[in-house]
Parts: structure tokens; sequence; C-alpha cells
């Protein structure tokens, strides 16, 4: 199929460009047991296949994806880019809307015929929540992968669908051990006081300039002697005892400040500064704040 001027048109500005601006490199790993990176390298050397490969694809996401995604229409196509073959695969929003005619009769009169459009998948303010540009780069399967739903974020299913992982690592050590760590400190049976001073060491450290993250040694230097064995067996093996590059890319909603809840509904936001200086004390049965109100407004309640 031969795609006239303005659909390609549409299809590299609405879909391709905003999509893939911010995409996040990708690579296949033999360990991965999804057959899609086999359906891709099928449908790359043989354009015939596309058509069943498109429909064990989609099977395949139907099958993977947990109860709670969102509904959308799966598309698949084979592409040209600067000179390089590649599939596109696309998980878009479904839409409806009217189609608007003005159709000329012979009197000179007009008549407006309107035409419901049921199944409109692709309208300029539709969402493309999961794409990926996948081809072959020498011996090696590589790609682009962007989670429109989720922003910054990524849906892990999608790329365990894909069977392809980042590859850029930091990222996603750095969310591991930020995860851990909130986990552990939040469920652990610490102080009050304590779980406030370590989550606020570890917001300053994300929000530091250090280039780098060496959770050995935050663990050393933060967390009190007695407290290091837990955390450190609480951390994922592979982050336990590696530096690596400090890429707060899918922790950047967690980065510059501490939130605190309280049982009875009241939530705080601090900045590790507020802790460390006194203006919040976090004791074991109440929080207090020093300091004197300097506005008021609605705001929304806290979830």
């Amino acid at each position: 199929m031969v795609l006239d001027l303005e659909t390609d048109r549409f299809i590299r500005e609405e879909m391709l460009q905003p999509s893939f601006a911010k995409g996040r490199e990708i690579v296949y790993t033999n360990a991965s047991n999804s057959p899609i990176p086999g359906l891709i390298s099928g449908v790359l050397g043989d354009p015939t296949s596309l058509v069943s490969a498109s429909v064990d694809m989609a099977r395949h996401l139907h099958t993977s994806q947990p109860g709670t995604a969102s509904a959308g229409v799966f598309m698949c196509g084979r592409v040209t880019s600067g000179g390089i073959e590649r599939v596109v695969l696309m998980k878009a929003e479904h839409n409806e809307g009217m189609q608007l005619r003005q159709i000329p009769q012979a009197d000179g009169t007009v008549r407006f015929e309107a035409q419901h459009l049921n199944e409109l998948i692709l309208g300029s303010k539709a969402q493309v929540f999961k794409i990926a540009l996948l081809w072959m780069a020498g011996n090696d399967l590589v790609g682009l992968m962007v989670d429109r739903q989720n922003g910054f974020g990524y849906a892990e299913y999608f790329l365990e669908y894909l069977g392809f992982d980042l590859a850029q690592q930091a990222e996603k050590l750095v969310e591991q051990f930020v995860k851990a760590m909130t986990a552990h400190i939040d469920s652990a049976s610490y102080p009050n006081e304590k779980k406030a001073r370590y989550l606020a060491a570890l917001a300053t450290v994300l929000e530091s300039p250090s280039a780098k993250l060496n959770p050995s040694k935050f663990i050393a230097e933060f967390i009190d002697p007695q407290d290091r064995g837990g955390v450190a067996s609480a951390l994922p093996i592979q982050v336990q005892n590696m530096e690596f590059t400090k890429d707060t890319t899918l922790v950047h909603h967690l980065v510059g400040g501490l939130r605190l809840r309280t049982s009875n509904g009241v939530t705080v936001d601090a900045s590790p500064e507020a802790v460390a200086s006194g203006a919040v004390e976090v004791e074991e049965n109440r929080i207090v704040v020093n300091g004197a109100p300097s506005s008021f407004d609605l705001g929304r309640a806290p979830r």
C-alpha cells in the first residue's frame, strides 16, 4: 500500500515525530521469551509475512497486558526511514466522531450529510498510548519505545511484551534503588524521626549535582550502623554493590522533597532542608511545623 502525500504527512507529523521525540532506546535481550523479536525479524526479512505476523503480535499483546490496561487499537506497519527498513508497532485509543459533507444539488443548493464514524482511530487529538519503532543495526535488533500514557514512565509489561530492555540501564537502576529504599523505609519498624531523616537524605542525594549514584556509599554515609544490613538486603542484587550514572528520568516526579501522611488524613510536603533545619520536626506521634502561615488558599485534598 502506497500512502498519498496527505496521509503520509499526517502519520509523520501527528504520530511518529511527536511520539519518538522522547523515545527510549531499547535492545533485544536473548533472555526474552517473547515471540515479538522473531516476528519482527520475519517481517523485516519477508514483507509478505506482515499480515499474519501482525495478527500474532496483536494476540500476544491482548494476553500480555494487565486487566487495567486501557482499551485501544493495535497497528503494525513496515516503513523505510533513513534508508533502513523498520517495523512500527502501535497501540492507539479507539475514537469515534462525526463527518460533515457538503453535497451540491442539481438546483444549485447544497445538502449537508452527517456520517457517524465509529472506527476512527487516529484523529488529530487521539492518544497513541504505546509505540515502538524496531530495526536491525548490524546483527542486533534495536529500536525506540515510547509510553505516552505514562509520560516519562513506562509500562513494564510493554517492554516484556516486546521482549526488549532499555539500552541505557542507568535510569532503570536508579528507579529500582529509589523504589526499594522508599518501600523499605516506609515499612520498617524505624521510629518516625528516623524514617523522615532517611527519606530526607535520599531526596538530597537525588537532587545533588553528583553525576553518580553509589548505594553502598549512601548506606555508609546516611544510614545508622545498626540499620545498614537491613537496608542493604532490601535492595535488588543488581544495585547493591555497583556505582551507576544518576539518571533520574523515571523518578523525576519524586525529586525535590518528601511527603508525610498521617493516619487522620493530613499530608505534609516538605523539602529535605526543612527536615534537616528543624522547620519540620517528625516525632513519634506528631509532626511539628515550626513557622507561621504566610498565605491561605484552597487546594486539592490529599490522596
